[in-house]
C-alpha cells in the first residue's frame, strides 16, 4: 500500500505546444495514479514549476518561446526547482544534443515518436534515482531548504542600483519574448519579488509606455 500512496503523490508537469500531445501524455499519467499539470510554452512551464514544484517535468525541446534546454537550465540554477527531474522529448536530435541536455540538467532525451507507456517507464526510472544537477549549476543552498522557505525578495526603495537592475531584468524578459503576457502573480513568481515590489515596477513600466495592460488585467509589450 505504501508504494502506491507514494506514487500517487508524484506530480508530473507536461510542457508541449501541441494540445493533443499534452492530453495524450496527461491521460497516461492520470490513469497511472500521478497528479499532472500542463504548460504550452517555456515561460508557462517555468511559472508552473515555481507554483507547484513538480517531481518531473516532461518537456518538448521546441516551444514557442523558450526552448526546453533553456527551461531546464533556469530550473536547475534555481534552488527552489533544482530537484525537479527533467525529461526532454524531441524529433530534432543532433549529434551534440545529448551532451547539451546533460549540461542543462536534463535526465534523459527521448526521441519522437515516444509512446506514452515508454514515457511512463522513463518517468518511473527518473523518480528512482537522485535528480541530476550539474555541478556548475548547484544552488548555494540545498534545494529542500530553499523550497521550504519559498520567500520573495523585497526591494529597498532607497537602493536605486538594485531597482535599476531588477527593472532591466524585467524589461529584457518582456523584450525577448514578443507576445508575453504576465499577471502580477506570475511576474512575482518568475522574478522572485514580493507583490508590492512587482506591482510598483510593472505599473511604472505601464506609465512609461513600455508595457500595456491586457484585457485580462495582465501586462504585455504593446504591439507596434
Amino acid at each position: 500500500m505504501m508504494p502506491e500512496l507514494q506514487r500517487r503523490s508524484r506530480f508530473v508537469l507536461v510542457a508541449d505546444d501541441d494540445r493533443d500531445t499534452r492530453e495524450l501524455y496527461r491521460a497516461c499519467f492520470d490513469t497511472s495514479g500521478y497528479r499532472t499539470a500542463e504548460a504550452e510554452t517555456g515561460v508557462q512551464a517555468l511559472i508552473s514549476a515555481l507554483e507547484i514544484l513538480p517531481d518531473v517535468l516532461l518537456t518538448d525541446l521546441v516551444l514557442p518561446d523558450l526552448d526546453g534546454l533553456t527551461v531546464a537550465r533556469r530550473l536547475k540554477a534555481d534552488g527552489r526547482t533544482a530537484a525537479i527531474r527533467i525529461l526532454l522529448i524531441t524529433g530534432y536530435a543532433t549529434p551534440d544534443l545529448g551532451e547539451r541536455a546533460l549540461a542543462a540538467g536534463v535526465e534523459r532525451v527521448l526521441l519522437k515518436p515516444c509512446l506514452p507507456h515508454a514515457v511512463l517507464r522513463e518517468v518511473k526510472a527518473a523518480l528512482g534515482r537522485p535528480a541530476h544537477i550539474p555541478l556548475r549549476m548547484a544552488p548555494k543552498m540545498p534545494a529542500d531548504t530553499v523550497r521550504s522557505e519559498a520567500r520573495r525578495v523585497g526591494l529597498d526603495r532607497r537602493d536605486p542600483v538594485a531597482r535599476a537592475s531588477i527593472v532591466s531584468r524585467i524589461r529584457d524578459e518582456f523584450a525577448a519574448l514578443p507576445g508575453l503576457a504576465l499577471t502580477s502573480e506570475q511576474a512575482r513568481l518568475l522574478f522572485e519579488l514580493d507583490r508590492d515590489t512587482v506591482d510598483r515596477i510593472l505599473n511604472g513600466l505601464v506609465l512609461e509606455g513600455f508595457l500595456a495592460r491586457t484585457a485580462q488585467g495582465g501586462f504585455q509589450r504593446p504591439r507596434r
